[in-house]
């Protein structure tokens, strides 16, 4: 497992293992990798490990019809969309490829859920989530997942609207945490232009902070989100979750042109530079 790190002097900045070595997070995207891909998904986690990578970030309830359109083998994830009745048949291929990226040495930075299903705002929803049920969803997967090589990525590109908001994130932290006996670090996934340090720095069980540099324009100082984040007291570590994708049409337009090789290089060398303690590339294709 991983922890955060409380024998360096700059404590609390960075990630080590169990036995003491340093961690760094070198992220890829693949967020519909639980629910699109078939079990020939050992192609795809190789070839990361082969480069390198150390975590995999995807989504359990995926954004894309996540809900209603079954995965590869006719499994959607949730019983009559119901976070409290998950399908074993769906899970069995989650533990699946859980199992594949641990052979590799990989960790699976696992997004228990898209932000659609608690907060709408755009996408396909629906928002299927309560405290209660976030909690109890939260215990399922932390029980399921304890002994595994996960970090617990909450949220999923939304940010956090009002006091109910919060309280289902808060819940299906303290679900998670109940299952896997805080085996696991967790973070939060924002929308794109903000960091899970505007609502959440003070939470008890926010592990590390992450950002979401976005693809809005090229040259975003994605650095000045890190040393606003690597000062806050009390320290924990940050890092940018979702800078600009390789491929990616600038503004989400492609008269703009799309980003580049060096754009994202840029981002990962100006964000470790000013202090993150890992990255997470991207690619519009992959994702």
């Amino acid at each position: 497992m991983v922890f955060r790190d409380s024998s360096h002097p700059l404590s609390g900045c960075f990630l080590v293992t169990e036995d003491g070595k340093p961690f760094s997070y070198l992220g890829d995207t693949a967020w519909e990798l639980f629910h699109r891909l078939t079990r020939g998904v050992s192609l795809y986690l190789e070839d990361r490990a082969s480069k390198g990578f150390t975590v995999i970030q995807a989504v359990v309830l995926a954004e894309f019809n996540g809900l209603t359109k079954p995965n590869p083998y006719g499994a959607v994830p949730l019983i009559n969309n119901d976070p409290t009745r998950p399908s074993e048949e769906y899970f069995e291929h989650v533990g699946y490829i859980v199992d594949k990226a641990e052979e590799l040495g990989l960790y699976v930075g696992m997004l228990p859920t898209w932000g659609d299903k608690d907060n709408k705002k755009w996408g396909v929803g629906p928002e299927i989530f309560t405290p209660e049920n976030a909690r109890i969803y939260g215990e399922f997967l932390g029980e399921r997942y304890r002994g595994k090589p996960v970090i617990w990525i909450l949220g999923g590109d939304r940010t956090i609207d009002s006091k109910r908001h919060l309280e289902i994130w808060r819940a299906m932290a303290e679900g998670l945490r109940e299952g896997d006996r805080g085996e696991h670090l967790i973070t939060y996934h924002p929308q794109g232009g903000y960091s899970s340090s505007q609502w959440l720095h003070h939470e008890p069980w926010l592990d590390f902070n992450m950002m979401h540099s976005g693809h809005a324009a090229r040259h975003a100082p994605n650095y000045k989100m890190i040393e606003h984040d690597y000062n806050l007291s009390p320290v924990k570590p940050c890092m940018d979750g979702e800078p600009r994708y390789e491929n990616h049409p600038v503004n989400f337009n492609p008269v703009n042109g799309r980003f580049s090789a060096h754009d994202v290089r840029e981002a990962a060398y100006w964000a470790v530079l000013a202090g993150a303690h890992g990255h997470t590339y991207e690619c519009d294709e992959i994702f």
